[in-house]
């Protein structure tokens, strides 16, 4: 099911927000297609601290492992990132399914230099993705009545418990499979 309660407006307005706050920047000067590493000069630890604000402001849980970590974990190590630490074209491929044709990944890419890569709309992207996976009903109550009164939190209009979202993790690995059904790119380990 869709996330009705939830716009995209709204997610890119706290992803700037959390941002800002990361990085010490005023949120209107942050576009988000810039590199949150290149051209805003985030770190690993912003990182972390980006995705608490954001989980904090919308009641979920992002994504806490590499897509590439999960690859290794469920295709057989060296299917993402060879024992020199440069990207499969497999892994090229599949973060190109992710994160777009145009943002930057080759071939001979080195697994570290993906951070670099990323902007504040893939950050919008993935919350969007967790947010998504609104379930259909309460896993409380089981009423269909979802309701936001802050345009970021859903919660249950019956007994007003917040949605229970699946975490970013397991929505990462679901989408590894999908892709992995259609596309072939790992072979079996």
């Amino acid at each position: 099911m869709a996330n009705p309660f939830v716009t995209s407006a709204r997610v890119e307005d706290e992803v700037k927000k959390a941002l800002a706050k990361a990085l010490r920047k005023d949120p209107a000067a942050i576009p988000l297609g810039s590199s949150i590493v290149k051209d805003l000069g985030g770190s690993s630890l912003d990182f972390l601290d980006i995705t608490f604000r954001l989980e904090q402001a919308f009641g979920i849980r992002l994504a806490h492992t590499v897509i590439l970590d999960h690859v290794e974990e469920t295709y057989g190590e060296g299917k993402a990132v060879t024992p020199g630490g440069e990207l499969t074209p497999a892994a090229v491929a599949l973060l190109k399914l992710r994160l777009g044709e145009d943002s930057g990944l080759a071939e001979g890419m080195f697994a570290d230099e993906i951070p670099a890569l990323l902007t504040g709309a893939h950050l919008a992207k993935n919350v969007e993705d967790v947010l998504a996976a609104l379930p259909a009903e309460c896993t409380h109550c089981h009423a269909k009545a979802w309701k936001s009164d802050d345009g970021a939190k859903v919660v249950c209009g019956a007994c007003g418990k917040p949605a229970v979202y699946p975490d970013g993790d397991a929505l990462t690995k679901r989408w590894l499979a999908d892709v992995q059904r259609e596309k072939r790119l790992f072979a079996a380990a």
